[in-house]
């Protein structure tokens, strides 16, 4: 059985005690925001007026939507091919660099030319409705 190195104990707990602060530090903020909607009940604010628990949960239009789309699919296809070009350069400069792994560029590219279809679909359904009912659509 091999013995294990402080700095390889010290990796493990890192790695085990990371992902409980950060759950222990959401569960304290979701707390704290209840706790501030509850004081601001108890003095009659009412519930429409409050601030919403999660601020980032808002709906987007749909030209944000698919704005969301478009930058989400040029960065992973600049990510694929990021990732294709360093793989070709390594596979160029180390004998034993294994070629498989320069097919790992696909999972990001193809994830990025999926997004950038969506965004072509979006943005002709959003260019056909507009006209037909003068934005009464959006919401």
């Amino acid at each position: 059985m091999k013995t294990l190195t402080n700095q390889e104990v010290m990796m493990s707990l890192i790695w085990l005690i990371f992902p409980v602060a950060v759950i222990v530090a959401v569960v304290f903020m979701q707390w704290f925001r209840t706790q501030e909607r509850l004081r601001l009940i108890e003095k009659g604010v009412p519930i429409a007026e409050l601030p919403p628990i999660w601020p980032s949960r808002r709906h987007p239009s749909p030209a944000e939507q698919m704005a969301a789309f478009r930058v989400a699919g040029i960065v992973l296809v600049a990510i694929g091919l990021g990732l294709l070009f360093l793989f070709i350069a390594l596979a160029v400069t180390i004998s034993v660099f294994p070629r498989g792994v320069i097919a790992v560029f696909v999972i990001p590219f193809l994830l990025g030319v999926g997004f950038l279809i969506e965004y072509r679909l979006r943005r002709k359904q959003l260019a056909e409705r507009q006209p037909s009912d003068g934005g009464a659509g959006r919401r």
